[in-house]
């Protein structure tokens, strides 16, 4: 029987699918490409069920659906839709949400920092940090244990920042200390 070919599912929030990401997934390997732009958090279950029910267990590591667009929370919500489709064993593909480059971008500016810091308990500033990828810095900085201040024109956006990154790191870890995270109003 002959290899499957691996398929990518691009599902964008954007009305156009990101012809970026395309680019990318046909160099990475991709051997298919299904794109499909317009995607809503209720319209994301069918196409994940979709991908997962048509191929046997042992074949759908071949197959996995990307989440993008500009919209970074819209994205997230798509992505909890997804990750929310898998409740059958076996049955899953790999999810990978990056809308806008911002989990890929922070990620590889926290990576950069920590080839020259240790990040536990060192103290940082993120300007722009309500954007998506100061958002994302903060919430990587903060699970390194970094005590972190979120930069922002606006002190509400920050302090808002703040607070989600606290309850998120502490779910994940249980750190008490990010409880102290504070939004610093730059003017």
């Amino acid at each position: 029987m002959a290899v499957k070919p691996t398929i990518l599912i691009q599902l964008d929030s954007d009305p156009q699918p990101s012809s970026f990401d395309a680019v990318v997934a046909v160099d990475a390997g991709a051997d298919r490409l299904l794109q499909y732009g317009g995607v809503r958090p209720k319209t994301v279950r069918d196409l994940v069920y979709g991908a997962i029910f048509t191929r046997g267990p042992k074949d759908l590591h071949r197959t996995a659906v990307f989440i993008g667009g500009k919209d970074v929370k819209l994205g997230e919500a798509m992505m909890a839709e997804a990750i929310a489709c898998f409740t059958m064993g076996p049955l899953r593909v790999s999810v990978m949400m990056d809308a806008n480059g911002a989990n890929t971008t922070a990620a590889a500016a926290v990576l950069a920092a920590k080839r020259h810091l240790d990040l536990q308990g060192i103290r940082a500033l993120v300007l722009g940090a309500t954007g998506p990828v100061g958002q994302r810095v903060v919430r990587l900085l903060a699970r390194e244990g970094a005590h972190v201040r979120a930069g922002s024109r606006r002190q509400d956006r920050a302090a808002g920042v703040c607070t989600a990154v606290a309850e998120a790191v502490q779910e994940l870890r249980g750190l008490r200390r990010i409880c102290r995270l504070r939004g610093l109003f730059l003017h």
